[in-house]
């Protein structure tokens, strides 16, 4: 973990992180899909044991160990993410204590394609892990500017948490799930809004996946809300992580971008 993220946390720890009213709401969305799958999981066990774990300072062990014991371990992301799964669903937990975070990197990018688009968004979430832009706003507003999620992404426990999420909330709701680091496909599926953080840098072909997002954008309403930052350097989960040189695809598309959320820059095919 970045020593920024680790201040963070640590900050909002120190003030009660009960203050964090979507923290709380996604919490008990967390315990009551738990509890569909584990039914002798007591509301005081889940608790004690959340604080003493989110209060843990983690690093970014696991693949450490991964490493020492398994050189080769980045050969087979999908089984690294599937031992680690646990850990990442409750990571996800843990980044949504910051709501201002929230909002910043996810939330205020979906008000701005909901207000842009003025119709009911068809999503396409990529690698979205907990979309908290999609949750946060359906806690805010209500579900009425979501027409429907197309959700991509690994086999691991938080999709089987959003797919709770969605029947439970009667969201209209497609799965799409492929191989970590394993480049997947967008064809044949309609959307308006795109929203991917945080997914590019992990995928075998990258370039794959943005010409295909080009190829399938046919309407000029249409937002790709894409993070297309640099990484640094080729580490761990991060097997492709020098991103800007996808940027000029899109502008070589007639892609212009129309505004810039700190790293999700949001794209608009011009006319």
């Amino acid at each position: 973990m970045s020593l920024s993220l680790k201040k963070i946390y640590s900050y909002f720890f120190l003030n009660d992180y009960k203050k964090s009213g979507y923290f709380n709401y996604l919490k008990n969305l967390y315990y009551q899909f738990l509890l569909s799958k584990f039914p002798k999981l007591q509301r005081a066990q889940f608790e004690e044991n959340l604080k003493y774990l989110l209060n843990f300072e983690e690093d970014d062990l696991s693949a450490r160990y991964f490493q020492t014991f398994e050189p080769d371990y980045t050969d087979d992301l999908n089984k690294y993410y599937k031992l680690n799964e646990k850990q990442i669903f409750l990571r996800f937990l843990k980044y949504s204590i910051n709501t201002k975070l929230i909002k910043n990197k996810y939330s205020d990018v979906y008000d701005f394609a909901i207000n842009r688009i003025k119709e009911p968004l068809e999503i396409i979430e990529i690698g979205g892990g907990i979309p908290h832009g999609l949750i946060f706003n359906i806690k805010k507003r209500g579900k009425d500017f979501c027409k429907k999620l197309n959700y991509i992404e690994a086999d691991m426990l938080h999709a089987e948490f959003i797919d709770w999420y969605c029947k439970n909330n009667l969201i209209q709701f497609d799965k799409k799930i492929f191989l970590a680091s394993k480049t997947p496909t967008i064809n044949n599926i309609n959307f308006n809004f795109v929203f991917a953080k945080d997914i590019f840098e992990h995928l075998d072909n990258p370039t794959q996946l943005i010409d295909e997002l080009i190829a399938n954008t046919n309407n000029t309403k249409t937002l790709l809300c894409l993070d297309l930052e640099h990484k640094g350097a080729i580490t761990t989960q991060h097997i492709n992580p020098n991103l800007p040189v996808l940027k000029q695809k899109l502008i070589d598309s007639n892609f212009t971008v129309i505004k810039k959320f700190e790293e999700i820059h949001v794209w608009q095919k011009i006319k």
